[in-house]
């Protein structure tokens, strides 16, 4: 784990997150996908667990918002 890149007043960081997360329901006709899929957030928070639950937060909002009709499992989240 790295350390934050940048801080700003307040004694917030900046964080890399990557929320690594699979998608159950989708059927694919290639088959099931071995890897899980990844994004990586930029989030501002004072440690490495606020960071994680802000990414967290800010990945259900984005899966809530998609117009698709599969369900995205987080299986993991780490700061980088």
């Amino acid at each position: 784990m790295d350390q934050p890149r940048h801080c700003l007043l307040g004694e917030l960081c900046e964080y890399r997150v990557r929320i690594e997360y699979r998608e159950p329901t989708y059927r694919s006709p290639a088959g099931p996908r071995p890897a899980p899929y990844s994004w990586i957030f930029v989030v501002h928070a004072r440690s490495d667990q606020a960071a994680i639950s802000s990414a967290i937060a800010w990945f259900r909002d984005m899966a809530r918002q998609s117009s698709v009709g599969w369900v995205r499992e987080i299986v993991s989240a780490v700061v980088l």
